[in-house]
């Protein structure tokens, strides 16, 4: 009996104890520190868009162990070397898993590779075969030849530039230099002959980097994340990504199967081989998924990391010309005055590498290194950090940390002199390549490639800025992506080396240097010929004598070129009456005129309304490339158009907006309709004046209909036919015969007495609030500001108001109206973007310039408005300044050069379903306005951008939001979605031909 109730009395109290246990050790555990967050997204929404600078500015308050919730998964963020140890090494065997993400998955064939499989028996035979064989030091010398070959490449056409002495886009070229190793070593074959010689090869990898640096809701939310990457087309895209890649992966194994391949024995070769051999992987043997899988490690993790590299490395020495002289000092002496450097004398190179590890430090290619799983719970610091947690090491903050390393924002090579810190992956104060059990199996090949492509760049060359470039125009943004990769190109002016030319020269004769100069002088003779004989000019419709095809301009001409380069291509010559004109249609040409070769063509033709108006070119939008120019353009952008100016004008454009409001809110309560473009318009004018003159319309020439009548007839002159743009020589004759150089001076003298009675205002003292423009400008001109070769004058200042007004005024009302527009005619977009911004915004009656920043989906809805609407379709002309080619076609000087931006936003190639209104397309993608991308130009880009960009955007966000905000919508009586029309008025600007008028009914929620 007593056996009986013994047992059970046992078992229970055997769990009695182990609950009590469980509950005090729960009791005891210690979490990291965390942030707050939201319900459901937890800490996304602090992420930003460069996660590593975001997660380190929280570290400074939380500490380097932080805790976030980012979706459903907990995720720990180690940030300084002491616990980066602590997790790679000291718990390394804890922590050496990968979590489950939707991208690599699929690219992986479900993790048959070596950086995202996770931690099993296959994985650590896939990493044997990977470092004793593919990344072995034996076969990184073997594939020494091919580096050698493709530099030798690179620095043969680094001299061509600095013959001609014609800027070079580093970031490019370091990027092929990389992809031309990687593809010859991985797969033996060069460019030629296979999809590698078209542009289908950058695409795929470009798509790949992409969607693995995209927002995947997969990875955050594993059980219904799938849905939201199926709606926003991340799923579709990675789909064909990863065929594009399969394919190509297929094209290369049929290649070899062909013995149609070069050289040594490459990755593709010896994978195949271990195939033919049957190796066993883990529990299975080697299949063609696992060498694919491999292979997209090679190509992913080769062709990126080491390019960025360089690029910042140059980005830092030009930055730094002491550490520069320093570096190639030590490189030309010690190399003396061979015609190439080869892997021994890189050993030599101790300050090199100096620059290269303080490189690493500061911008590490992959900031966050690849994100770890937790397999079994471990402590650091204390914090106890259970398992399935995701946990990143955030290098690039280890590389900031001031308690690791002094002036950690210096670029300071000389902090590495007497220490033994290196990359390797021992000292965790650097870490490029990770550290432990995942580290990259691939350190030694990455490092070779660096050293040896900055060392032969430093040696062969030196480095200056492009004209009208300092070092302060350098700047050290960050891509956002997988990689922390420069965002703005790196664009340099190659130099031979005049000590090299010296010792190279040491045994020659006076005989020979004059039979060498001969011989170059009768080369460049027949090179010259030559190259006028073969000299490609772009495809040309059929035009007619004298006025060439100025009658196929059209009543739109942005819409009738579109057409022509339908048929004519991306980069058409046309000639309009006597002025050689080139039109460019898309995003990759505009990318070539804009910033490849912005030099060359940034100036502007000689046009006869924008000389009047500005005074004989005295404006920053019209006037020619100079020193006054430049001048003025950083006067602008310092003082006129900076952030702190345009956030001081904002009770302005809150107290007009609000004006707005009022007056939309009477219409609402009578049910009448009103007519929005002629309120954005009215709304635009005010805040321009606001901020331009400090005056409203009571009391001044601004009180009657004279001062819209004046902007009217300006914008009716500068967008009508004027025969002297297009003739020269006798074309003024035409213009004052059809009455348009008349209507040209008259308006003119109306502006210039308008500016007058605006300085008297200023004068007297008759005004009110913020200090505004004309403020500011005649108090440069009292302290006798010089731009360019004179003084600030009055008529400098009437110039650049002539700027404020017409570019301010009219751009602004048209993407409001048009985006008002495209959202009626899309009530799914409209109500998307409603319930987006009265959920963010609550019960205010007021938005405020902070809601904006979050309010993502109004954004795309603004950026689709501009794709499709941009206010001016073709930007300002510019004109050549010197020779350059454009897509292999010969661009000569004097050419007058459109970007047909309004024909890039509707381009398939870039596009897809180009003519729909969908702002989802801008989910996840990095595409904005601010010039660097050339698939959406409204504000243009390279020197020549639009500098009030930012006040620009404000304006619009701002008073779009609030419309939407207050106020539903509906069409009038009698009318359908399908009557609002999208037809364009001719003009200088594409706005709305007809006037979009609607019924606003008042929003009762708040």
């Amino acid at each position: 009996m007593a056996t009986i109730w013994f047992l059970p009395l046992l078992f229970l109290s055997c769990l009695l104890l182990a609950a009590l246990r469980l509950k005090k050790r729960r009791q005891h555990q210690r979490k990291p520190p965390s942030p707050p967050g939201f319900p459901i997204i937890g800490n996304l929404h602090q992420l930003g868009e460069l996660p590593h600078q975001s997660l380190w500015s929280l570290s400074k308050k939380y500490g380097p162990v932080m805790l976030l919730k980012f979706g459903s998964i907990p995720t720990v963020v180690v940030s300084s070397s002491e616990t980066a140890k602590q997790a790679l090494k000291i718990h390394d065997l804890n922590c050496c898993s990968r979590p489950s993400l939707a991208g690599p998955r699929a690219l992986s064939y479900n993790y048959l590779d070596i950086v995202f499989s996770p931690f099993n028996d296959y994985w650590k035979e896939l990493r044997r075969i990977c470092v004793q064989e593919l990344f072995s030091p034996k076969q990184v010398h073997l594939i020494q030849p091919i580096r050698e070959e493709e530099v030798k490449k690179l620095m043969n056409s680094f001299s061509e530039s600095a013959a001609q002495k014609t800027p070079v886009n580093l970031s490019e070229k370091l990027a092929s230099l990389t992809v031309g190793v990687i593809c010859k070593a991985a797969f033996g074959v060069s460019f030629q002959g296979t999809v590698l010689n078209s542009d289908n090869f950058d695409k795929l990898i470009h798509d790949a980097f992409l969607f693995l640096g995209s927002f995947s809701a997969s990875d955050y939310f594993p059980n219904v994340g799938w849905i939201i990457d199926w709606l926003t087309g991340l799923q579709g895209q990675r789909e064909r990504s990863v065929r594009g890649l399969d394919a190509f992966y297929e094209q290369m194994f049929d290649l070899h199967k062909q013995g149609n391949k070069e050289g040594v024995e490459d990755f593709v070769d010896l994978l195949l081989k271990l195939e033919k051999e049957e190796t066993v992987l883990g529990y299975g043997k080697l299949t063609r998924n696992h060498i694919k899988a491999v292979l997209m490690n090679v190509l992913l993790g080769g062709i990126g990391t080491s390019a960025i590299t360089m690029t910042w490395a140059m980005t830092e020495l030009m930055r730094n010309p002491r550490v520069m002289k320093k570096v190639q000092s030590e490189i030309r002496n010690q190399i003396g005055g061979k015609s190439m450097i080869c892997l021994d004398d890189i050993d030599q190179l101790h300050y090199l590498k100096m620059v290269i590890n303080e490189t690493w430090r500061l911008h590490p290619p992959a900031p966050l290194l690849v994100p770890r799983e937790v397999m079994s719970e471990f402590e650091i610091n204390g914090y106890t950090i259970p398992a399935k947690t995701r946990l990143y090491v955030n290098v690039w903050a280890i590389g900031r940390d001031p308690d690791t390393w002094k002036d950690p924002e210096e670029f300071l090579p000389e902090r590495f002199v007497n220490s033994n810190i290196d990359a390797k992956g021992q000292n965790f104060e650097l870490l490029p390549f990770g550290s432990g059990r995942r580290m990259c199996p691939a350190m030694y090949m990455g490092t070779t490639m660096v050293e040896f492509g900055l060392a032969n760049l430093l040696y062969h060359f030196d480095w200056k800025l492009p004209e009208g470039m300092v070092v302060e125009d350098i700047d050290m943004e960050e891509s956002p992506g997988l990689n922390a990769s420069k965002k703005n190109e790196l664009v340099l002016v190659p130099m031979n080396c005049p000590s090299l030319s010296i010792k190279s020269s040491e045994m020659a004769t006076i005989l020979f240097l004059s039979l060498l100069f001969l011989s170059c002088i009768l080369l460049a003779a027949f090179k010259h010929k030559k190259r006028q004989q073969h000299q490609r000019k772009p495809p040309s419709p059929p035009g007619f004598p004298i006025i060439g095809n100025l009658h196929q301009l059209g009543e739109l001409p942005h819409q009738s070129l579109w057409r022509l380069s339908k048929k004519y291509g991306h980069v058409m010559l046309l000639k309009f009456g006597s002025i050689p004109t080139v039109v460019v249609s898309s995003s990759e040409t505009a990318k070539q005129v804009l910033k490849i070769h912005d030099l060359h063509c940034c100036s502007r033709p000689s046009l006869a309304g924008p000389r009047a108006l500005s005074y004989n070119y005295l404006d920053i939008a019209f006037s020619p490339f100079d020193d006054y120019w430049k001048e003025l353009r950083r006067i602008c952008v310092q003082e006129l158009f900076s952030v702190k100016r345009v956030q001081s004008f904002q009770p302005i454009k809150e107290d007009e907006v609000k004006k707005l409001i009022d007056s939309v809110s009477e219409s609402a309560s009578q049910g009448t309709p009103v007519n929005l473009s002629e309120k954005f318009t009215s709304l635009t004018v005010r805040v321009t004046c606001k901020a331009t003159f400090g005056v409203n319309f009571q009391g001044t020439v601004l009180n009657s209909d004279r001062f819209e009548k004046l902007i009217h007839d300006t914008y009716l002159f500068l967008g009508s036919f004027s025969a002297s743009d297009y003739f020269p020589n006798g074309g003024w004759i035409i213009d004052w015969l059809t009455g348009l150089h008349g209507q040209r001076e008259r308006s003119v003298r109306a502006l210039d007495a308008f500016y007058e009675q605006m300085f008297d205002l200023h004068k007297q003292g008759n005004k009110e609030g913020v200090e505004d423009f004309v403020d500011l400008l005649l108090r440069l001109e009292k302290e006798e500001t010089v731009i360019g070769y004179g003084k600030l004058t009055r008529n400098h200042i009437k110039a650049i108001l002539m700027n404020v007004l017409i570019g301010g005024i009219g751009t602004s009302a048209i993407t409001m109206t048009w985006a008002m527009t495209e959202l009626m005619r899309n009530p799914r977009v409209m109500k998307k973007v409603q319930s987006e911004i009265r959920n963010q915004i609550g019960k205010k009656s007021m938005i405020t310039l902070d809601d904006i920043d979050q309010l993502h989906y109004l954004k795309m809805v603004i950026n689709e408005t501009w794709r499709l609407h941009p206010p001016s379709p073709f930007l300002i002309p510019r004109q050549v300044m010197s020779e350059f080619e454009l897509n292999d076609y010969v661009i000569p000087v004097k050419t007058r050069l459109y970007v047909n931006v309004w024909a890039i936003g509707r381009d398939p190639d870039t596009w897809k379903d180009p003519e729909e209104f969908l702002p989802e397309r801008f989910v996840n993608s990095s595409i904005d306005a601010k010039g660097q991308h050339f698939e959406l130009l409204p504000f243009g880009s390279g020197r020549r951008m639009c500098p009030a960009m930012y006040m620009g955007t404000t304006m619009v966000e701002f008073g779009l939001a609030n419309m939407l905000y207050h106020f539903d919508w509906k069409i009038p009586v009698g009318m359908v979605a399908e009557d609002i029309d999208l037809e364009e008025s001719p003009g200088l600007n594409a706005s709305k031909k007809n006037e979009l008028v609607l019924v606003p009914l008042k929003y009762l929620d708040h």
